[in-house]
């Protein structure tokens, strides 16, 4: 069996960002969960070009990273893929001590690789990397909103710095006039890069141009690592090498839950792209339930009240919001409350995080939503995780990194997962119009 892709993420919203990039190229494509047996890993790589497995270690230790993404790796190994990924999110989500490094470690050291590049750039979405420093939008990361990130601040917009206090591997950068020099150019420079002891090469990109640029160049590397951008253009390269069998049969359209419940929108994001969406909801009249994230860190949180209410919602046919409190005020008191009870922000965030997905597990107990979106990294992988989906099969993208998806397990709903920082105003408006439709198109 020779699988074209297999692509290891560290968070749910990170796997479907990269599988809807690939799907929009052609390439058949599927989400796999923790708990999916051997057996599920197989038959699903007999019909699938690109496996993206989404492991859930942003928020984990260095060590924990390593071990969950080399076992990731291993598994999918006796499928013999052409390329392995390492995906990460556009805004480099990590503390000093974070993931990235130990998850690129993992990777190299598994599959005996001695030089890789890193590509966090997604022009598309603003995130561009011009000598090294990293920006949002004409901002660096820095000086951004993700420098206020509760769980991964950050505070340094130099990734070749950042990501070398990660590993012990030597990183360095392919500058942007390589990149702008052409194909030829860029992999003189990467040799050079390889040839002078570096072992992982940043690579500077801030227009869909470099990404075509890249994608060449890099296409026959065995191993690569960043966002999704250079899934935008990659499979064109792959299809040119060979590497896409066409004669493979894709999983066809799976079936959802026909129901007349509206969907279920949970967010416990706290960006402002996100805090703006959930404004316009409200302001639509969407039933709402906003939980203060100090009450559901106290272990007498009554979510009773909440379920009752947003199930009787949801069986009039109405889309439901749930939302965490956000506001300075707010999070000042989970800090206090954490560190007044020895716990980190992130160890904090988690629990919230839980919670939720407890919540959300029973109210689907109650009531099949048409679909379920999910907002924020952290808590998409735990809610995933709670209600036990196992595979998502990917459909077209409602914006660039965020398809719509299809439980490949039970409960067969429609699924949107949404990084915090993606799509604009009006995104759940058209997520929910794009859930409608695929349950319009189900019982015709």
């Amino acid at each position: 069996m020779n699988l074209t892709f297999a692509c290891i993420a560290d968070d749910d919203t990170g796997a479907t960002d990269i599988a809807g990039m690939l799907c929009a190229q052609g390439m058949r494509t599927l989400v796999v969960l923790d708990g999916a047996s051997p057996y599920d890993l197989r038959k699903w790589a007999e019909s699938n070009d690109a496996l993206v497995l989404a492991i859930g270690t942003r928020a984990l230790s260095q060590d924990e990273a390593y071990r969950k993404t080399r076992q990731a790796i291993e598994s999918v190994r006796a499928f013999n893929p052409k390329v392995v990924g390492i995906k990460y999110c556009s805004t480099f989500d990590s503390t000093a001590e974070g993931n990235i490094g130990a998850s690129i470690d993992a990777a190299m050291d598994a599959l005996d690789s001695s030089f890789t590049v890193a590509i966090p750039a997604l022009p598309v979405n603003g995130r561009t990397t011009y000598m090294g420093h990293h920006f949002v939008g004409s901002q660096l990361l820095s000086e951004s909103p993700m420098r206020h990130h509760p769980l991964n601040p950050m505070t340094n917009s130099n990734l070749v710095s950042h990501l070398q206090s990660q590993t012990a591997r030597r990183v360095g950068l392919a500058m942007h006039p390589a990149v702008r020099g052409g194909v030829r150019s860029l992999a003189q420079e990467l040799q050079e890069l390889q040839k002078s002891g570096v072992e992982i090469a940043i690579v500077d990109c801030i227009s869909d141009d470099d990404l075509a640029t890249i994608a060449k160049a890099i296409a026959e590397m065995p191993l690569i690592t960043g966002s999704s951008g250079p899934a935008m253009t990659l499979p064109k390269q792959w299809k040119g090498l060979g590497y896409i069998r066409k004669e493979k049969q894709g999983p066809g359209e799976l079936e959802s839950a026909k129901t007349e419940c509206g969907s279920l929108i949970v967010s416990g994001s706290c960006s402002q792209a996100t805090l703006c969406q959930c404004r316009v909801l409200k302001e639509q009249g969407v039933p709402s339930f906003e939980l203060r994230g100090i009450d559901l860190l106290m272990e007498d949180f009554e979510q009773n009240a909440v379920t009752r209410e947003a199930v009787d919602f949801l069986n009039a046919g109405s889309d439901v919001l749930i939302t965490t409190i956000t506001d300075a005020a707010g999070l000042r008191e989970v800090q206090q409350w954490a560190a007044a009870n020895g716990l980190s922000a992130t160890s904090a965030g988690l629990r919230i995080s839980n919670r939720l997905g407890l919540l959300v597990r029973e109210i689907l107990s109650q009531a099949i939503p048409r679909g379920l979106i999910l907002a924020g990294g952290e808590t998409s992988t735990i809610i995933c995780r709670t209600i036990g989906l196992k595979a998502l099969s990917v459909r077209h993208n409602i914006v660039p990194g965020v398809p719509l998806c299809v439980s490949a397990t039970d409960p067969r709903i429609p699924i949107v997962l949404k990084s915090g920082n993606f799509g604009g105003s009006e995104f759940f408006t058209h997520a929910t119009g794009a859930i409608r439709a695929l349950a319009a198109r189900a019982t015709e």
